[in-house]
């Protein structure tokens, strides 16, 4: 077995896949985001269809790119964390006067 660091580069780990479960919290708005789109989309024409199909696209874009901000934030915190926890025990329980 590789560890993580060489998964991650051959690609088998991909922090933005996520499968949405059947009956898991995703599942009922992704439901209801469906069916309320269906029934908006019959009512446009053919144009005011294609501009929501360009407002889709543009939340989209927006959505992926908040998602790799939150990722890079939440990221970068966990590594402060990670860091800070090898701080030595003499570090955190004797108090350093200078």
């Amino acid at each position: 077995m590789r560890n993580i660091i060489e998964e991650l580069y051959y690609g088998n780990i991909c922090p933005m896949d996520r499968q949405i479960v059947k009956g898991g919290d995703y599942s009922h708005p992704l439901h209801l985001l469906t069916r309320n789109e269906d029934s908006l989309t019959e009512t446009l024409t053919q144009a005011q269809q294609e501009a929501f199909g360009k407002y889709k696209d543009c939340v989209s874009e927006l959505n992926e790119a908040n998602e790799v901000a939150s990722f890079a934030i939440g990221f970068k915190l966990g590594m402060r964390l990670a860091v800070e926890s090898m701080i030595s025990l003499e570090d955190i329980t004797e108090p350093k006067f200078e």
